[in-house]
């Protein structure tokens, strides 16, 4: 077994992290460099000006990582619609339902394509989208107009198609949130949601958009912060082996990332100790953690995951399994010669043929000659 300094570098891989600022904060600095970590995560308080956020990125990459410490996974939530980190000049695109109503998977996937393009131009590696949910409730608090449709075809056909409009600008697209958020009464921002049904009840809806992403090849699922007592009566799917690894891994066969929604929302963090949800969350099957940053930096989640390792509570298998997906997309999508070039990107964002694009999503009117075909 790796010395507890390497095993501790190691779990550090296994977090994706928020911070404040413009910049990066001392203390956080600090930590990338003690513990190696994995990733951050951008929402608006980091967000200034395209230039801004590219130089962060740089700052990130470059002058916070030590040697030997891997490319760090930078992320964002930014789906369109209402969730939408960036501002202008960054494209505002409406929410998914109107992708959905149009029904045209060539403008879903160029629609994919300018989000990754943008993302791609300040240095962002992973977007946490597509919603692949399906909209079959509503009185969803959560889900709503995030979803394409309340169709669960549809929400696969756009959804893949999303996928690889993002993948395609080098950016990695996170299908979410499975299995399935769309027919909950609560909101797992603020509650542990719930959801009633019996694998062959989800297979007819809820299971049909992340089958079809699955073969479409999307590199990552996150999970959901619910509990659904027929798939396991224990745990939400987040720290579920019997919904991530059991049903996700073997009976979807998704061999990709598997990233878990932030495990600072209540629906988490009201209901476990924070140390065991980290350590479950781990064994159960997730690759990556996500925190928000509002409680502080998770020193105590990584040191509860370096003993659960140590103690065989999370099996060496797994632990190097997790570790061989996080590098391997690392290797194709987050490793960078180069810092970004601050005075290039004005010319990827907010172009006119981005807001174009923009206005017929929103018009829910195809273009005179607009024709499937040309979509690959």
């Amino acid at each position: 077994m790796a010395s507890k300094e390497d095993l501790k570098r190691k779990v550090g891989q296994l977090f994706i992290l928020g911070f404040d600022g413009y910049s990066v904060p001392t203390d956080f600095k600090k930590f990338i460099q003690e513990y190696h970590l994995g990733g951050v995560i951008y929402f608006k308080r980091n967000v200034q000006s395209p230039g801004q956020i590219a130089e962060l990125s740089n700052e990130l990459q470059f002058s916070c990582r030590p040697a030997g410490c891997p490319a760090l996974f930078i992320s964002i939530d930014h789906e369109g619609g209402k969730v939408n980190r960036l501002v202008k000049p960054f494209t505002k695109f409406p929410n998914m339902d109107s992708i959905g109503d149009l029904g045209s998977p060539k403008i879903a996937f160029d629609f994919g394509v300018v989000l990754g393009k943008e993302l791609k131009a300040v240095g962002i590696n992973i977007n946490y989208a597509p919603v692949v949910d399906v909209n079959s409730n509503p009185k969803s608090p959560v889900i709503g107009n995030r979803a394409f449709s309340s169709d669960p075809e549809v929400c696969g056909k756009m959804g893949s198609a999303v996928c690889r409009g993002i993948q395609k600008m080098g950016v990695i697209a996170v299908a979410k949130h499975f299995p399935g958020h769309g027919d909950t009464k609560e909101d797992s921002h603020y509650a542990l949601a719930r959801v009633d049904k019996t694998e062959e009840e989800l297979d007819e809806m809820e299971l049909i958009p992340f089958r079809r992403v699955i073969r479409s090849r999307v590199e990552a699922i996150m999970t959901a912060h619910i509990l659904n007592p027929k798939l396991d009566p224990d745990y939400p799917a987040t720290m579920s082996q019997k919904t991530i690894q059991v049903l996700l891994r073997d009976k979807l066969r998704f061999s990709k990332l598997v990233i878990s929604d932030d495990l600072e929302m209540k629906a988490i963090a009201d209901h476990f100790d924070p140390q065991d949800a980290a350590v479950k969350s781990i064994a159960a099957g997730c690759d990556l953690l996500i925190y928000r940053g509002d409680t502080g930096l998770p020193i105590k989640q990584i040191e509860a995951i370096v003993k659960a390792v140590e103690s065989g509570t999370i099996p060496m298998p797994v632990f190097e399994a997790a570790m061989k997906r996080i590098e391997a997309a690392k290797k194709v999508y987050a490793e960078q010669r180069n810092p970004v070039d601050v005075t290039q990107v004005g010319k990827h964002i907010g172009l006119p043929e981005h807001f174009q694009l923009a206005d017929v999503i929103t018009s829910k009117q195809l273009p005179a000659g607009h024709s499937e075909a040309d979509y690959t």
